[in-house]
């Protein structure tokens, strides 16, 4: 049975815009991307008292898919592996992070794996894009939806990039080259 499922990404190490790219094609392997959020940026998160880590871009997608929310789960963890990305500390710096906010309107709650995402309506950068390409998509537990939730959300400190235009390579044309936490261009 197909699924409508709706992800977070974000990346703060490396060519952070090439991360995201790359994970967005990967994904074609098994679903099929409906819809990519514009592109944000943000402040890491860190636990308090700890040193801030490089700021994060962050997005979201729209895909279908036949995989099971646990099928799924493997596979962006495989998708993530492929990038580059190796088993660090929570709060640590990551190449890409693929995280499962909604799928459909199911929830899930084992050992492995739990969704909706348990903080993402607390997450500015998960809310702003999640908003924009899915603001009718039903939170299964909380019984609204997203662009009503979006709404008790404080957005400060998070930038916009550029449009959706970013998972393609276009470029709008007021947008400038972002630097990554390397500091290099992207």
């Amino acid at each position: 049975m197909t699924a409508r499922v709706l992800l977070g990404l974000g990346a703060n190490l490396g060519d952070r815009r090439a991360n995201l790219r790359a994970a967005l094609g990967l994904l074609e392997a098994w679903c099929r991307v409906l819809a990519v959020s514009s592109l944000y940026q943000s402040a890491a998160m860190v636990p308090a008292g700890a040193s801030p880590g490089p700021d994060f871009l962050n997005a979201a997608c729209e895909v279908e898919t036949d995989l099971t929310p646990h099928q799924l789960r493997a596979f962006v963890k495989e998708i993530e592996r492929t990038i580059g990305r190796e088993p660090a500390p929570r709060w640590s710096a990551r190449l890409i992070d693929i995280d499962i906010l909604l799928y459909g309107e199911r929830v899930v709650d084992d050992e492995e794996l739990v969704i909706p995402h348990p903080a993402m309506t607390e997450r500015h950068f998960v809310m702003a894009p999640l908003a924009e390409i899915a603001p009718d998509a039903v939170h299964p537990v909380l019984g609204k939806v997203i662009g009503e939730l979006a709404e008790d959300v404080d957005f400060a400190g998070l930038e916009y990039v550029s449009g959706p235009g970013w998972a393609s390579g276009e470029a709008e044309p007021d947008e400038e080259e972002d630097e990554g936490a390397d500091g290099e261009a992207e």
